[in-house]
């Protein structure tokens, strides 16, 4: 399977347009699940990403310490706590893209709202995107032990890459295309390998070139699950909501690149920045 070059240039045509005749509806209902002990500002950023980046609804599913945070941070997100689970399924009622894992950590609430989130996702046609803690999770989760749902996409980096495959950084980044494909096929999923010049495993495989060390931050990730959401939440294929995804979160570090440097990028300032860019 050949690599195929990413750039913005190569998705611009097919960013969303908004209807005239249209309502939030429209768009996609985005459910966030994350945001464990003292890490709110992960679910946070990423349902802001998805809320800017273009969704119609978006709901946040996470720990009661982070509902304030996020209703002071951006109102116009629904915030709900989950501690128990109890009626967790019901936040995936009339849900159509499901983002689990940003803001995870090694607990049993991250844990358990994993594994309750895959039990929900399956038998139904939803997106799901795995990420960040979440990753290192399912990648000590026996695979006979739960049903991934088919319309998964995968966003580890370096390090997460590395634990879904048993391997060490250094293999993963030596053999990135290899490790997407393997990612994959392992877990029948579409896979977003980020990093320098990210990789996407799709139906092809697309190598990006955009942007660069600027991206190097907190958050940075978390916004990109955000932002690959709100695309595949729009009726767009998988395939190519990743490279969108990819290719405006790459153009929206370069063009702070080059407008002030490759230092001191805030992630709240990048989604400031994939704003413009998806709607030039």
């Amino acid at each position: 399977m050949l690599e195929n070059s990413l750039t913005y240039k190569d998705i611009k045509k097919i960013l969303p347009k908004r209807l005239k005749n249209s309502h939030k509806g429209n768009y996609g209902r985005i459910l966030v699940i994350g945001g464990d002990t003292g890490m709110g500002g992960a679910a946070i950023l990423t349902s802001e990403s998805a809320l800017m980046s273009g969704a119609g609804l978006v709901t946040l599913l996470t720990k009661e310490e982070n509902l304030t945070p996020s209703l002071i941070r951006t109102p116009e997100v629904m915030a709900f706590s989950t501690s128990k689970f109890e009626n967790f399924h019901s936040y995936f009622k009339e849900i159509d893209t499901v983002v689990c894992g940003v803001g995870f950590g090694a607990s049993d609430w991250s844990e358990e709202a994993l594994i309750r989130t895959i039990e929900c996702c399956e038998n139904r046609s939803l997106n799901l995107i795995i990420d960040a803690g979440a990753l290192r999770l399912l990648a000590n989760i026996k695979a006979k032990e739960i049903k991934l749902p088919k319309n998964l996409i995968l966003t580890p980096h370096p390090g997460e890459a590395a634990e879904l495959l048993k391997k060490d950084v250094d293999y993963i980044q030596s053999n990135r295309i290899n490790c997407a494909k393997m990612i994959g096929k392992k877990f029948n999923a579409h896979v977003i390998l980020k990093g320098y010049q990210t990789i996407i495993f799709s139906n092809r495989i697309y190598k990006s070139l955009e942007g660069g060390p600027e991206l190097a931050i907190p958050g940075s990730g978390d916004v990109l699950a955000g932002l690959v959401s709100a695309m595949v939440s729009q009726n767009i294929s998988i395939e190519d909501a990743c490279r969108i995804g990819v290719a405006v979160h790459g153009k929206a570090g370069s063009n702070f690149k080059d407008e002030i440097g490759e230092i001191g990028l805030k992630s709240t300032e990048l989604i400031q920045n994939i704003r413009k860019i998806i709607n030039l």
